[in-house]
């Protein structure tokens, strides 16, 4: 639970400072380009090592839910923190937290980036 918590308050205070920031934080104005379901998985799995967690079944999780995300941002959001509320409990146990806290932030990062506002 600790590093989850972590992760999070990481995440809350780069979006922070991303929104205090004209132009979705780019020094251009440009807002960054929007990010594909293909981006996203790319992201989000790692390759396997001793001992680590195989990030495949959480991210093509993630991954067939962004298949066809809602297109309203909130929902899109919610869409990602009931799956990965889902996944919490069994990969929390299997050493996975750390995979499926990264799969969460790049979920929420996919729903941003779509987003026309």
């Amino acid at each position: 639970m600790g590093v989850r918590l972590i992760v999070v308050l990481g995440l809350v205070l780069a979006l922070a400072g991303c929104a205090s920031q004209g132009g979705g934080g780019r020094a251009d104005g440009e807002k960054p380009p929007v990010m594909t379901v293909l981006d996203y998985y790319e992201y989000c799995s790692s390759l396997p090592t001793p001992d680590s967690c195989i990030s495949d079944p959480i991210c093509n999780r993630f991954r067939r839910e962004l298949s066809n995300p809602p297109a309203d941002l909130q929902a899109c959001l919610t869409m990602c923190r009931k799956t990965g509320d889902a996944l919490y409990t069994d990969n929390l146990i299997n050493g996975c937290a750390g995979v499926l806290d990264r799969a969460v932030a790049f979920c929420d990062q996919f729903c941003r980036r779509r987003d026309p506002s």
